[in-house]
Order: C-alpha cells, then sequence, then structure tokens
C-alpha cells in the first residue's frame, strides 16, 4: 500500500533509477567509436592501463565508462554479441551492489561480463605490497603480472546453479576475458576432481571429445581461485571455505578473501537456500548393527504407534509405540517412574530410533534419494539433481541404508559447518541476477542489505524512448488473453514486428490426477507440433510418473476421456465452466483405473454416439479441435497413440 502511495505522488522510483543509470549508458555509448577504432593489440592494453590509474588513486566508478565500453568492444570482436544499453544498465547495477531482476532470455550471463571485468580490476593488497618492494612506490613502473605467486587482482566469483553451467558460461565468456589478459578458473563437483584437490583453468586451445573436459586445463584447486574469475556452484565455493578452515597452515589454504560475488539465480541460492548448512564429516568409531536391529523393528510398527508431521519433518512414538517397541527390544526406552531421566544407553538406543522413524516414514525412496550400485544417493530438494558423495548427519544416512537394505557405512560426525547465508555475508560486496527478485526484495534487503531493481526488457526500453521507431500496443490472443507486441512507428497498419513474452496466470488444480493429465494434454499438443519441451519436476519419482503418462497406452486413455467429456458437453450444449458433472465423474478417477469397458457402457448410459478408438478418423478430427493442433497432423497423432510419446528422463 505504501508503496502504490509513493508511485501516486512521486512516480516509479524504479523508473527513476533506471532513468539514471541511463545517463551512464548513453556516456558508454559515447566511447565506441573511439574503441572501435582501436586495434587488438591497443584493446588488450586497456587492463594495464586501467590497473595503472587504479594503483595511482583512481576508484572503479570512475573508470567504469571505459572499462564497460573496453568489454562490449571485447564481446563484438570474439563471441559475436554486443551489449545493448539495458544491459550496461544491468552491468551498472550488479557493480554498485544491486540485485537485477532481469527477464529469462534478456542476456544475464553476457551482462555478467561488465562487472566481472571491471571489479577484476581491483589490486590484490598483498600485490601491491611486494610491487612496491621490486619496483618502488611509482606504479608508472610497475608490471602488471604475478608476482612471487601473488595474482594482480583481488578475484571475482560468479556463482551458477550446477556445475554445467559453470563450465558453459565460464567457456562461454572466455574469449572476452582472454583478449583482455583474464585468466578463468572452474570449480567442479568434489566427487570429480579428485575429492576437491582439483579444479580448471579454462585453455581455449584445448580440444576433448567430453564435454565436461573441452577446453578445461585440470589444476590444483588453489590456482582456480587465483584466476581473475572464478566460476562454481555455491556448496563448491563453501565446502572449500570449510575445507580452508581445517587446513594446518595458511599455505595449504585455496581461496584467497571474498572480495565481490555475482550470483546466478540469486534469489535461489540466497532466500530459499539459504538456512542450508554445507557440513563436513568423518566416520565415528559406532556399531552399525543397531541401525539394522532399528530398521526391522521400525517395519513392524502399526498405524497406531506413531505419529508423522510431514510439515515439521518429525515422527513421535505415541505411548503404545513406545510400549510396542520396548516389548520388541525387550529392554525399556526409558524408566517407568522417571521418564526424564534417561541411562546414556537409553539415549543411544532413543537415537537409533528417531533416525530410523525418520528414514522409514520421512524419507522416501525416490524422492528423497536414490538407491544406485549399493548405495544411497541424495537428491537434491531443489534442483531435483543427484549428488553423490554427500552423505545426512547424525545417523541419518545410516538409517537409511539399513531401511534399504545396502550395506551401512560407518556414522560421521561433524568437522565443520556453515550455511550459506553465513558464507555469502562474508563478502565485501554482494550482487545477483535472477528472473524473479521484487518478491523477495523485503528479505534481501533485511538479510543482505541488497537492493533490488527491475530491469526492462530490450523492446521495452527502446520503445519507451522518444526517437524509438518502435511503439508498444495491447491485443488480446484468442483465449483472451492480453498481451503486448510492438509495431513500426510508421505503420498505419500496426504490424507485428516483435511479441512481448505472454506471461500466462497460474492454474491450480484440486488433485493431482488433474494436474497429471493437463501435463500430459500439453506434452502431447507440443509433441504433435514437433515443438520440444523441457518439464521440470522436483523428484525423480514425479518424473518417472509424468513418464510413465506418457506411453501409449495412458495417452490412449486421456483421448479417450477427452473424447468422452467434449462429446458429453456437445450433446448437452453445455460448456466447462468448472462446475462437477455427476455423469462424467467417473472420468475423474486415476487414468490406470479406467477400464475401455467401463468407459464403453457409460457411452451406452449417456446415449452418445462415438467409438472409443481414437485413431478413427471422426475422433482425430475432435481431438484436434480439443487439443488446438491443425489438421494435418492426423497422421502423427494416430503415430502417438499406437507408440507413445518419445522422450527422456534426466535424473541428472
Amino acid at each position: 500500500m505504501l508503496k502504490r502511495f509513493v508511485r501516486m505522488i512521486g512516480g516509479d522510483p524504479n523508473k527513476k533509477k533506471i532513468q539514471d543509470l541511463a545517463v551512464l549508458a548513453e556516456e558508454i555509448n559515447a566511447l565506441e567509436p573511439a574503441f572501435e577504432a582501436l586495434s587488438a593489440e591497443e584493446l588488450a592494453a586497456k587492463t594495464s592501463q586501467f590497473r595503472l590509474r587504479v594503483a595511482k588513486g583512481e576508484t572503479l566508478d570512475e573508470i567504469l565508462p571505459e572499462a564497460y565500453a573496453t568489454v562490449r568492444e571485447a564481446s563484438k570482436r570474439t563471441i559475436g554479441l554486443r551489449h545493448y544499453d539495458v544491459q550496461m544498465i544491468g552491468g551498472v547495477a550488479l557493480h554498485r551492489g544491486i540485485v537485477a531482476e532481469m527477464k529469462t532470455g534478456e542476456g544475464k550471463t553476457l551482462v555478467a561480463t561488465l562487472p566481472i571485468y571491471l571489479n577484476a580490476l581491483a589490486l590484490n593488497p598483498l600485490w601491491v605490497e611486494h610491487a612496491q618492494e621490486k619496483w618502488g612506490a611509482n606504479p608508472e613502473k610497475w608490471e602488471f603480472t604475478a608476482l612471487d605467486g601473488l595474482s594482480v587482482g583481488r578475484g571475482v566469483h560468479l556463482i551458477t546453479v550446477n556445475d554445467y553451467l559453470a563450465r558453459r558460461d565460464a567457456r562461454w565468456k572466455a574469449p572476452i576475458y582472454d583478449l583482455l589478459g583474464l585468466s578463468i578458473g572452474v570449480l567442479q563437483m568434489a566427487s570429480r576432481t579428485e575429492h576437491g584437490q582439483k579444479a580448471f583453468l579454462v585453455d581455449l586451445e584445448r580440444e576433448s571429445p567430453h564435454e565436461d573436459q573441452h577446453q578445461l586445463q585440470i589444476v590444483d584447486r588453489k590456482l582456480a581461485y587465483d584466476a581473475d574469475v572464478t566460476y562454481g556452484t555455491n556448496s563448491e565455493f563453501g565446502f572449500d571455505y570449510l575445507r580452508d578452515n581445517m587446513k594446518m597452515s595458511l599455505a595449504e589454504r585455496v581461496q584467497r578473501g571474498h572480495y565481490y560475488a555475482i550470483i546466478d539465480e540469486v534469489d535461489n541460492v540466497l532466500i530459499d537456500e539459504a538456512r542450508t548448512p554445507l557440513i563436513i564429516s568423518g566416520p565415528a568409531a559406532e556399531a552399525t548393527e543397531w541401525y539394522v536391529k532399528m530398521a526391522q523393528i521400525v517395519r513392524g510398527l502399526r498405524p497406531e504407534d506413531y505419529e508423522v508431521s510431514v510439515k515439521d519433518r518429525n515422527v513421535v512414538l505415541t505411548e503404545v509405540g513406545e510400549v510396542h517397541i520396548e516389548e520388541l527390544l525387550g529392554q525399556p526406552l526409558r524408566d517407568p517412574e522417571r521418564p526424564e531421566d534417561v541411562t546414556p544407553e537409553q539415549a543411544r538406543l532413543l537415537g537409533y530410533l528417531e533416525q530410523a522413524l525418520r528414514a522409514e516414514f520421512l524419507y522416501l525412496r525416490n524422492k528423497e534419494y536414490v538407491v544406485q550400485g549399493g548405495k544411497i544417493i541424495i537428491v537434491d530438494d531443489f534442483t531435483g539433481r543427484l549428488m553423490p558423495g554427500r552423505r545426512w548427519s547424525d545417523g541419518l544416512h545410516q538409517a537409511v541404508e539399513a531401511k534399504e537394505g545396502v550395506k551401512v557405512e560407518s556414522e560421521n560426525v561433524t568437522y565443520a559447518t556453515i550455511t550459506i547465508q553465513n558464507y555469502f555475508r562474508m563478502y565485501e560486496k554482494l550482487s545477483g541476477m535472477t528472473g524473479t527478485a521484487l518478491t523477495e526484495a523485503e528479505e534481501f534487503d533485511e538479510i543482505y542489505k541488497l537492493g533490488v531493481l527491475a530491469i526492462p526488457t530490450n523492446l521495452e526500453y527502446q520503445s519507451e524512448n522518444s526517437d524509438s521507431p518502435l511503439v508498444s500496443l495491447n491485443a488480446s490472443d484468442e483465449y483472451g488473453y492480453k498481451y503486448i507486441y510492438y509495431a513500426h512507428q510508421d505503420d498505419p497498419a500496426q504490424t507485428a514486428v516483435f511479441y512481448k513474452r505472454k506471461d500466462y496466470p497460474d492454474v491450480i488444480y484440486r488433485t493431482e490426477e488433474a494436474k497429471l493429465r493437463a501435463i500430459s494434454r500439453e506434452i502431447l499438443g507440443y509433441h504433435v507440433l514437433g515443438r520440444p519441451i523441457l518439464v521440470g519436476t522436483t523428484s525423480v519419482e514425479l518424473s518417472e510418473r509424468v513418464s510413465r503418462r506418457l506411453k501409449a497406452e495412458p495417452v490412449r486413455r486421456l483421448a479417450q476421456s477427452l473424447l468422452i467429456r467434449d462429446t458429453w458437453f456437445e450433446k448437452n450444449q453445455r460448456t466447462e465452466d468448472g462446475r462437477a458433472i455427476a455423469d462424467l465423474e467417473p472420468l475423474n478417477a486415476p487414468l490406470d483405473d479406467l477400464r475401455p469397458n467401463e468407459m464403453r457402457q457409460m457411452i451406452r448410459d449417456m446415449g452418445l454416439e462415438i467409438s472409443l478408438n481414437p485413431e478413427d478418423d471422426q475422433n482425430l478430427e475432435r481431438l484436434q479441435k480439443i487439443l488446438r493442433i491443425p489438421a494435418s497432423t492426423s497422421e502423427r497423432l494416430a503415430e502417438i497413440f499406437r507408440g507413445g510419446i518419445p522422450h527422456q528422463v534426466l535424473n541428472a
């Protein structure tokens, strides 16, 4: 309410900030012709020139316009991409420690190259001390190269959401950095880098048939951090910090400080995963047979023996359950006279029991974990990716191993731990990019003191300029949804040249069955058109369930239920309005429970004149109308009913 009032009185503050930053973008644009005239050698020399100016006392803000013009020109010459004005605005926001909200497809990865280069110019204080000792106090005599094992810059960290994006983005933008004399390090999962001892440097000359090794040279992990820019996931940076704190000498540490970090998908990292603890643990001398015994006992419990709170992630025994457990164990869990007093042995048993209960009733196979090669592999809660080598602490992993009947490894004890939130609060300067930041603006400010700025799309920004050749117009699509498109100012017909992305409203389903059918229906419609589609799920189990829906028989049953519903509405001269219809209620059962003979009986009872074979010509024509696909897709649609929808399930 307050923000709305402020906008009414003083205008949109976000728009004012954009206008202020646009002045800097214009200043950078004015430098473009001069930088285009530079030779490759002159452009590459800019890095040393900027560092000399910083050494003499100029601030990064003072050299920002020229530094950004340098990156833009390097990008044009190496990867063929020119930063738009809005990307310059986003780059300035990131440099100033602001979270930039940018729509998907607006080039966040390219935007990051601007503040990365600028902040990589900041000089390492230790290097400066050594430079003064070797060359004297006059920076004009300095050579801006590594000295006595010390990097010139302070190091910039770019945090991505997974290993693939870390190496992809590093290689993609490496030609820009390479031309300007910057080195790029890449961190990857510890399980494929000798348990976190190794990492990679980008080497554009190195070739490999393997994607995860192409243009990457394996080096000691410290060298990746000594690079001017280091790409990696939040967990790899965090675990390296923990491992450093366990080292016996400073010389063994790999990280060299926390100067500036840019976080991709910053809301996911700093808000959603903020409280996630990073834990380094090791084996403890503990007998494992009790995990197996407790798993067997818990498996034999009755429903009245326990209460499960999925919300609180907790399982507690009822009084009846405690008695039952004591009978199965053959010994008491507590002193009946003084239940609050427990012996060390009883406390140990209660610990085994608690983890066995959690493993049995809260941690589900193919959701929280999978079993591969006789081992329990954790599934990441946020990404759905497998995390080999990670183990739950406090005996939970052992309890899950006992539950699944695989070898129970020794219990781990915690050596070092830190939350994602506390790790990133150590950085002197922090910024981030995401497509959805405004909704979390309050939390960014309260926890990290970070402001949020919504960057308009390039087309929006262009159309708002008074001298723009484009004008934005409103229209409605065939479903009644309003959208914005762009036409040329001088076109009287106002023919669409570009479209603003349509953001449809959320659709909420009353049942999971209805949601799965809607997903299958949409996939079917897009696949018939030959359009690829990526479906994201929150667990391996859900991925498998969606996959089963795409096989031939479930797709046929989905089509049959759609045919019956559509024919009923046509006969009764009604349209879908969300109300429950008694005659069609049996069709709402799970697809696996629908039987062809039952559906045929429904058709007869309702007096519908329709065949149940979706491959009949009339049915194919009706399904094309339901799915809103052209008549030319009949053969492809019939082929799907015979063989299902080809697809892949990625549980990586």
